[in-house]
């Protein structure tokens, strides 16, 4: 055991004095963009990955919701193994867990087994996440606080910039498989740093009781949800197996609530929304999660799939709004310190969705730099709110609640993410199919456009020595391909502006919170 074992962050601060907490930053954003490449960088894999495994978007999407759903879950465990366990041996565990994963999902044989891997990479991310935040905020004085949150935020400004190039350079050079061993070299240093610069503490004796009633719920009321509306589109929203699984979701979220109201160690300290200003945080969180992660899922499925964007383009097509993000972190976190939380959250949600709005014009023929000018504007709204959200929960609460308000604020802004991705999946292959059957009403025989395209499709098939069956069955194939192609467009027109929809309706409750009280300290 180190010599610096069991010491917290007084100790640990004397001990190595005003370096101490740039030690403890560097250790936390060393774990925290290994995690954080997994979340970014698998993005730009979905139509490798749906093509390896003979898949459909819908299926595929689990890669996201799987990660985003279970790490939601496990942010609500976060406070209480940081509080038994400490956060040095909570912040190796997580690694470890971690290392497991990526492994799982490299070699992974069939979807099933890099869903399961996906799931243990975001168990740890979700105790990571409120882990780090927490640590940051307790090591840095109160003064220095919300620049030590804009600090962390950069970690998650990080992953997003260089993960999608670095995967998508993997992808195109060698296998989407190489994706999941890229973040484990920066967890070597960072579990060596985390041994010695973590705060740390004696493990208790007797351990406080767990809720694992509500674990269970949360875990089941999640995942059934998820299910229910990922299969809508496909099944039918009045089939039984989706009706039956929506309602069970419903009746478990009653049980829970209920539940937790009793629970001697609740997973969510409802307590916490007694306090008006960190529960509308929490409400414009999770509107603002469901349009941040949607918008990273979307766009790089649209630049492959409707613009034949290599995976290596569209990581570069996602790094220009990460870079516009690395510039403005810094400053955000700053400004919160110096005004209210509520102007920068409002006006960052308000651009968000300006900027998704503008991308609604999108289709084949939009060029790369318009779509990095588009791009990088949400990303300009992004860089405004993440920092002043996380530090205007933090400051609406006691000082003994700041590990539950920190797992509670990054669970209601990932599981809105994870419910974003699915809702939009799901509206966007309902909205593909509805403009696939109006195209296809249109195209008969009496459609001179449609006849005339047919024709000119006909004759170079013609020319390159094709039979006149084989002629017309490509013509026909490649009818087909366009109206799909149209279709495909529309639908992801449409899902961007409900993106921006989102982001609008987000701003209300965001600019509420200025109205709920003075800032705490």
């Amino acid at each position: 055991m180190s010599a610096t074992a069991d010491m917290d962050g007084v100790a640990l601060s004397k001990r190595f004095g005003p370096l101490y907490v740039w030690l403890v930053t560097l250790t936390v954003m060393s774990g925290g963009i290994a995690m954080g490449l997994a979340s970014s960088m698998v993005n730009v894999a979905v139509p490798s990955v749906t093509g390896a495994f003979g898949v459909g978007l819908d299926q595929a999407q689990w890669m996201a919701t799987g990660f985003l759903a279970t790490m939601s879950a496990s942010m609500l465990v976060s406070s209480w193994l940081i509080e038994v366990l400490g956060q040095r041996i909570t912040f190796m565990a997580i690694l470890t867990v971690f290392g497991i994963g990526s492994v799982l999902c490299a070699t992974a044989p069939n979807m099933d087994m890099l869903i399961v891997g996906r799931i243990l990479q975001g168990a740890a991310n979700g105790v990571g996440q409120p882990l780090a935040m927490y640590t940051m905020f307790s090591v840095f004085p109160p003064e220095r606080r919300g620049m030590a949150i804009g600090i962390q935020g950069l970690v998650s400004v990080l992953a997003p910039t260089f993960g999608p190039i670095v995967g998508g350079i993997a992808i195109d050079s060698i296998s989407w498989r190489y994706l999941f061993f890229l973040p484990l070299p920066f967890c070597v240093p960072a579990m060596m740093m985390g041994m010695v610069f973590m705060p740390t503490k004696k493990l208790a004796k007797h351990l406080p009781a767990f809720d694992w009633v509500g674990l269970i719920l949360i875990l089941f009321i999640v995942f059934t949800a998820f299910n229910a509306i990922s299969n809508g589109p496909r099944a039918g929203w009045d089939s039984d197996t989706v009706v039956y699984r929506l309602c069970a979701s419903l009746a478990a979220l009653v049980i829970f609530i209920l539940w937790e109201l009793r629970a001697p160690y609740p997973l969510l300290d409802l307590s916490l929304f007694r306090n008006p200003q960190f529960a509308l945080t929490m409400l414009a969180g999770f509107v603002f999660g469901a349009g941040l992660f949607a918008s990273g899922y979307f766009i790089p499925i649209f630049v492959q799939t409707i613009q034949n964007y290599s995976a290596t383009r569209a990581g570069l097509l996602l790094a220009t709004g990460g870079l516009v993000m690395m510039i403005f972190f810094p400053l955000s976190g700053r400004i919160s310190d110096s005004i209210p939380a509520h102007i920068p959250i409002s006006t960052g949600l308000l651009i968000f969705g300006i900027g998704f709005y503008m991308i609604r014009v999108v289709d084949v023929n939009t060029t790369f730099w318009a779509m990095v000018a588009y791009a990088a504007v949400t990303r300009l709204g992004l860089s405004l709110t993440v920092p002043s959200l996380s530090i205007a929960a933090l400051r609406a609460v006691p000082a003994d609640k700041l590990a539950r308000a920190a797992s509670n604020a990054t669970f209601f802004r990932n599981f809105g993410g994870g419910l974003g991705i699915t809702l939009l999946t799901a509206f966007f292959l309902q909205r593909a199919k509805y403009h696939a059957e109006a195209f296809t009403d249109t195209q008969t025989w009496s459609n001179a456009t449609t006849m005339g395209l047919l024709n000119d499709v006909q004759q170079l098939l013609a020319i390159s020595g094709l039979p006149e069956s084989t002629q017309k069955a490509g013509a026909l194939n490649y009818l087909s391909e366009m109206v799909l192609a149209q279709a495909s467009t529309l639908a992801f027109k449409d899902t961007f502006l409900a993106i921006a929809i989102v982001a609008f309706l987000a701003v209300g409750p965001a600019w509420m919170i200025g109205r709920t009280g003075k800032k705490r300290p």
